[in-house]
């Protein structure tokens, strides 16, 4: 029960992310691609505790690198942790996330990902992964969008609402594990040396299922 109350109040922290990057907050910083491209493309975003990031409308043509501050973030508030959005964005070159605890990166319906292009989550401290349970505030990964491979190398959680999405080459699909709830959740977990993925149905009611 503990498990499952502390995912469902870990969810509401994410759909809230995902609810503020459906507009451009006052306060968010903003990297725009104008149809003259005069607006240079911004490739690398450091995430801070309480300092959101929205990113609309660029083409990416290299690897995009999203930094967690691991001081800021680790023991932060959950209002306080880091969130970076995008949408309407096109990743030719893949994103890499580097972050151990508490960010949320949020893919939106918009995006889209060049073949061979994906995301890669790496972690800051060594060794760090194998340390983190499900009851850490992990680095999550919300996918609204078609066609995501990720692959982990850090403590993940990895969203969907919808679209199929590759994880360390397993296809996961919400239609088919969770179709009666509103997010299919993919976690992973060090026991041991070996890497385990826990399969979740979560509900926008908090609600949390594991899944076989």
């Amino acid at each position: 029960m503990k498990r499952n109350r502390w995912l469902g109040f870990c969810l509401a922290a994410c759909l809230l992310a995902v609810l503020c990057g459906c507009g451009k907050g006052e306060d968010a910083a903003q990297a725009d691609a104008s149809d003259s491209g005069s607006t240079a493309v911004q490739y690398d975003y450091q995430l801070k505790a309480g300092e959101p990031i929205e990113v609309y409308d660029v083409t990416f043509d290299e690897m995009v690198t999203v930094t967690v501050d691991p001081e800021s973030t680790r023991d932060a508030a959950n209002e306080l942790r880091s969130d970076i959005v995008f949408d309407n964005c096109v990743f030719r070159g893949g994103l890499t996330s580097v972050g151990d605890y508490h960010a949320m990166i949020t893919l939106g319906s918009g995006c889209s990902f060049d073949d061979g292009a994906v995301v890669t989550c790496k972690e800051v401290t060594p060794d760090a992964a194998k340390q983190t349970t499900l009851e850490d505030n992990r680095v999550k990964v919300f996918v609204a969008c078609e066609g995501v491979t990720v692959q982990t190398g850090s403590a993940v959680g990895v969203l969907s609402d919808g679209p199929d999405v590759v994880i360390d080459g397993t296809s996961y699909s919400k239609q088919a594990l969770a179709p009666d709830t509103d997010f299919l959740g993919v976690y992973n977990l060090y026991e041991g040396d070996e890497m385990t993925y826990v399969k979740l149905a979560i509900g926008e009611d908090d609600s949390v299922a594991f899944l076989e």
